[in-house]
């Protein structure tokens, strides 16, 4: 059962183009990417000096992944996460 609903999220989601990111002092932005239904963004204020979270959106016609990943475990364990989680689903 596992596989079948691997099989069909893969076909739902797809990776979209950033239109625009950017980083000024501590915040973090990406601009107007491409959604199903239209176009979103996204912001990171980031509270320390290093940023350990990470966060990915992976978006297509029948539904969006939405990852968030928090970097208690250090930067390195939530970047690992971010870059390797979603491949399992494809």
């Amino acid at each position: 059962m596992l596989c079948g609903l691997m099989g069909i999220f893969s076909l739902c989601c797809r990776s979209f183009d950033v239109a625009e990111e950017g980083r000024e002092g501590l915040l973090r932005y990406r601009d107007l990417g491409r959604h199903a239904f239209g176009e979103f963004s996204t912001a990171i204020i980031q509270a320390n000096q290093v940023l350990e979270d990470q966060s990915q959106i992976e978006s297509g016609p029948f539904g969006t992944f939405v990852g968030v990943y928090d970097g208690h475990g250090g930067a390195e364990a939530a970047r690992y996460v971010r870059e390797n989680l979603f491949q399992h689903f494809k």
